[in-house]
């Protein structure tokens, strides 16, 4: 809760984490305008992000700093007079809104993961269940094909694999470390 209470203070301090905070909050709701996230989603979106981000929100305005950054310099830089105007200029920024996308999406998925073990374990076994389900279906999702998908992409995809199985093996050996 002290957190809280830095940011009603009058300090400069407590002044400079309010600007961080709104300019994470101008990120996430980029994001969420570029990912069509609108009505009650966005609203118990926004209640998640306070409930969740907010409260304790330093270690998330330092790693979404230089993207919001990076992001309100390019809209600045566009030409933005209407919201297909801003879509355009946001899907030309992709790689940046995905970027605070998802670190947006790891701090939401820990503050919720955090609530309980159960709730952990659940997540880990439904991601498991994912990537069953993946290499069950061939290694490719809904009616995507091989042929649809560049040697860039299967590549990037094998980068992504890769760095999965080292992850899991490190998490495999800490849970054991932790049970001896």
């Amino acid at each position: 809760m002290e957190n809280i209470t830095a940011f009603t203070g009058d300090d400069p301090e407590s002044q400079v984490r309010k600007n961080e905070t709104m300019n994470s909050y101008f990120g996430v709701i980029l994001y969420q305008i570029h990912v069509g996230v609108s009505g009650n989603s966005a609203r118990t979106h926004i209640r998640e992000y306070g409930k969740n981000i907010v409260v304790d929100n330093e270690d998330f305005n330092d790693d979404v700093a230089d993207v919001v950054d990076e992001l309100s310099d390019s809209l600045q830089d566009a030409e933005i007079h209407t919201t297909s105007d801003l879509m355009q200029s946001l899907t030309d920024e992709n790689e940046t809104v995905e970027a605070l996308g998802d670190t947006f999406d790891t701090y939401m998925r820990n503050a919720r993961n955090s609530e309980s073990v159960d709730k952990f374990i659940r997540n880990i076994k439904q991601n498991v269940k994912y990537y069953h389900d993946l290499n069950e279906d061939g290694g490719l999702i809904g009616s995507l094909r091989y042929n649809e998908i560049s040697e860039d992409w299967l590549k990037e995809l094998q980068k992504y694999m890769r760095d999965l199985n080292q992850l899991s093996k490190e998490l495999f050996s800490k849970y054991g470390d932790e049970i001896r």
